[in-house]
C-alpha cells in the first residue's frame, strides 16, 4: 500500500510538470521570427519537433543516452494445464529495476536494456495439483533477469514519425513455490512442499511504432511488438521440456525534456511470452519510470 501511494504521488508531480511545461512551450512556439514568413517558420518548428524525443538523433549527427529504469507490476496470477483446465488462481506483484544504453545516428538508434527483479505471489491451488486432493494455499518467489537489444529505424515526419523495430530479448526466470497448507505436498515432487522451476525464453522480435511530439518539451511513443519464443524448462522433480510459441508486447511512453539532455519518461508495458504447449505462456503488465541523460552531437 505504501509503495502504491508513493507511485501515485510521483505520478501527480510528473503530470503537473507536464502541464506546466506544455503551457510554457505553447507560449514559446507562438513567437515567430520577424525575418521569416510564418508558414516557413511553422514548417521548421514541425520538422524539429521529433528531434525533442530523447531517443532521436539530429540529421547526420550522433546520440548517446543512458537512463535508469524502474518497472512495477501488480496483477492476477492464474495458471492452466495444457488441456485448458485452470489449476490455480491468485495475485502477484513486484518490481524490475534496470537501465538502458542507447547509441544513435541520424534515423537509426540501437539500444541495450538490462533489467533484474523479483516478484512475490500467493495462490490457491486446485485439488488436481497436490497429494491431498483438496484446494491448498501456496506462496511464490520469482526472480527474473532480462536482456533486450533493439534496433529502430525512424521515418521522420512533421507531426507523427513512424518507426520499425527489430531486436532480441533473452529472459531467465527462477521460481520457488511453497505450499503453506499444513500436511499438503506437491504430488509430483517427492512429497516436498517446495517446487522449483527454471525457465529460459529466447525471443527474436519485430515491431512497428510511432513518435508523436506535442511540442519541443513533451511527446509520446507507442509501439507493438511480435515475438517468436524458443523456451526451455526444468523442474526440481526432474521434468524438462522445450517449446516454441508466439508472443507480443505493447509499450506506451510519455517523455519530458526537463533541462538540456536531462529527461524523464513514464509509461505502461504489457508483455506476453509463450513457451509452447508443454511450458505454457506468461504475461506481465505494469507501469514504469525512467530518468536519463542524452548527449546529441
Amino acid at each position: 500500500m505504501k509503495r502504491k501511494s508513493i507511485l501515485i504521488v510521483l505520478s501527480m508531480v510528473f503530470f503537473f510538470g507536464l502541464f506546466a511545461a506544455n503551457l510554457f512551450a505553447q507560449d514559446q512556439d507562438k513567437q515567430i521570427t520577424p525575418d521569416k514568413p510564418a508558414v516557413q517558420e511553422q514548417r521548421v518548428i514541425e520538422e524539429e519537433l521529433v528531434l525533442s524525443d530523447p531517443t532521436v538523433a539530429k540529421p547526420k549527427k550522433w546520440l548517446i543516452g543512458l537512463s535508469g529504469e524502474y518497472w512495477y507490476v501488480s496483477q492476477k496470477w492464474d495458471r492452466y494445464y495444457a488441456d485448458g483446465d485452470k489449476y490455480s488462481w491468485g495475485s502477484i506483484n513486484g518490481s524490475m529495476p534496470g537501465g538502458t544504453l542507447s547509441v544513435g545516428y541520424d534515423m537509426f538508434t540501437l539500444s541495450y536494456s538490462y533489467r533484474k527483479g523479483s516478484w512475490d505471489g500467493d495462490s490457491t491451488i486446485s485439488a488436481r495439483a497436490n497429494s491431498a486432493h483438496q484446494e491448498t494455499q501456496s506462496i511464490l518467489n520469482s526472480d527474473q533477469t532480462e536482456h533486450e537489444i533493439l534496433g529502430r529505424f525512424l521515418f521522420k515526419g512533421a507531426n507523427i514519425s513512424p518507426y520499425f523495430l527489430i531486436g532480441y530479448q533473452h529472459l531467465t526466470r527462477s521460481d520457488n513455490e511453497t505450499i503453506i497448507t499444513p500436511g499438503t505436498v506437491w504430488s509430483n515432487n517427492h512429497n516436498s512442499n517446495q517446487l522449483k522451476s527454471e525457465y529460459t525464453f529466447k525471443s527474436p522480435l519485430i515491431g512497428l511504432g510511432a513518435i508523436i511530439p506535442f511540442n519541443k518539451y513533451l511527446g509520446m511513443r507507442v509501439d507493438g511488438r511480435l515475438l517468436c519464443t524458443f523456451a526451455e524448462f526444468t523442474r526440481s522433480d526432474g521434468y524438462t521440456a522445450t517449446g516454441t510459441g508466439a508472443g507480443a508486447a505493447l509499450v506506451g511512453t510519455f517523455y519530458w525534456n526537463i533541462w538540456e539532455g536531462l529527461n524523464v519518461q513514464v509509461g505502461g508495458k504489457y508483455q506476453y511470452m509463450d513457451g509452447g504447449k508443454e511450458i505454457g505462456g506468461f504475461y506481465k503488465y505494469g507501469a514504469f519510470g525512467m530518468l536519463g541523460y542524452v548527449f546529441k552531437f
